[in-house]
């Protein structure tokens, strides 16, 4: 009977673990489509497609509309697609706590900690494969209604002084005209004609005066105009989880640095687990090389630094301000990670309790069992 004790745990553990990598499986499948979809956003709003596209230059309110309804047909797509990722997290959440509940009123009347830390332990690892398959951080740069002004100082312009001299003489050639037609007078019966040649003359020369007036008014006037491209354009968007990170890594040859992020946030912590696992369903005396090991794998665990790292990573890119809106947001990822993160920590609480419940329970079994013994003898 000792031997089949955990044999119920394991089995209804065994049936967890299958039925929530199914739902982790699905959140993945759902979250990459998510990435895909806001990824597709970008890219239909990333600058090198706006500021550098001569359609949108030239005809920006209807490449705008164009661009507009794609960006929400994405948007759309997206946002529901995160929805059924998210949803697939939930009923994780949920079959966790049926499944602690089940545990534990298995194991309750003899050993609620052993039934406990192996709940526990079975939850870890979902958690944590709801954590490492899902995008955990999306950072993105963008400026809302972005506004180029096209502005030149009219004394840069080339050739300013130049134009403003030739129109000075032409308006100065235009009056010696003027006061040449005034010869034609003594034609007779020019006399309407030259009046109508005054009037046309006078009214060049008045606007030629008033432009070389206006040239040297306006000498330091800023001429131009705002070229405005509506809703957003983005400069930078990234959208990554741990499991995208480390082949994102390993595809760019930065092998060590891949490795060195798959072995501390992911190996080591299913092998703490495993190891946790082992020491409960081994005997005491069999489990002191299991928990050197664990001893030994919590001092090079970096879970807790690499969240850390991330919330940092976090508020600084948030709270930069480089001329366009930087906007970085907490995916549903993160949080799954972090609470595996809270919960390893209290496991290896949990653990030495269930160790100290199970010697206080042989302790227990060994003096009945003497006592038995002993009545036994007497009866004799």
């Amino acid at each position: 009977m000792k031997k089949l004790y955990s044999l119920p745990g394991l089995i209804l553990s065994a049936v967890f673990l299958i039925t929530t990598f199914y739902f982790v499986w699905k959140s993945y499948e759902y979250s990459t489509e998510f990435r895909e979809d806001k990824s597709e956003i970008a890219e239909i709003l990333n600058f090198n497609d706006r500021i550098l596209s001569a359609r949108d230059w030239l005809f920006t309110e209807k490449a705008w509309e164009e661009k507009k309804v794609a960006f929400e047909t994405a948007m759309t797509k997206a946002d529901d697609d995160m929805a059924k990722a998210q949803m697939q997290g939930i009923y994780v959440i949920y079959i966790s706590i049926a499944y602690l509940i089940i545990i534990m009123a298995i194991y309750f009347k003899r050993r609620k900690m052993y039934g406990l830390t192996m709940g526990l332990s079975f939850v870890c690892m979902s958690l944590i494969g709801v954590g490492v398959m899902n995008p955990i951080l999306e950072m993105s740069a963008y400026k809302e209604d972005l506004t180029i002004q096209m502005y030149v100082e009219a004394d840069d312009i080339p050739y300013y002084d130049e134009a403003v001299s030739i129109v000075g003489e032409a308006a100065e050639w235009v009056g010696v005209v003027n006061t040449t037609i005034e010869l034609v007078k003594v034609i007779p019966k020019t006399e309407d004609i030259v009046d109508a040649g005054h009037e046309l003359i006078e009214g060049y020369e008045e606007l030629l005066v008033n432009g070389k007036q206006y040239l040297v008014d306006h000498r330091h006037t800023h001429i131009g105009v705002d070229k405005v491209f509506p809703g957003k354009t983005y400069f930078y968007y990234q959208n990554k989880g741990i499991m995208e990170v480390i082949t994102m890594l390993w595809k760019t040859d930065n092998k060590p640095v891949a490795i060195s992020i798959g072995l501390f946030s992911v190996i080591i912590p299913l092998l703490k687990l495993i190891s946790t696992l082992i020491i409960l369903i081994s005997r005491t005396t069999g489990a002191k090389m299991f928990r050197k090991v664990l001893s030994f794998l919590a001092k090079w665990s970096m879970a807790d630094v690499f969240v850390v790292a991330l919330f940092l990573a976090f508020l600084s890119f948030s709270n930069m301000s480089p001329g366009v809106t930087m906007d970085a947001k907490i995916l549903f990822g993160m949080y799954y990670f972090f609470v595996y993160v809270l919960l390893s920590i209290g496991l290896g609480f949990f653990l030495d309790l269930s160790i100290k419940e199970r010697k206080r329970n042989l302790e227990i079994a060994e003096k009945q069992l003497s006592d038995t013994i002993d009545l036994t003898t007497d009866t004799e």
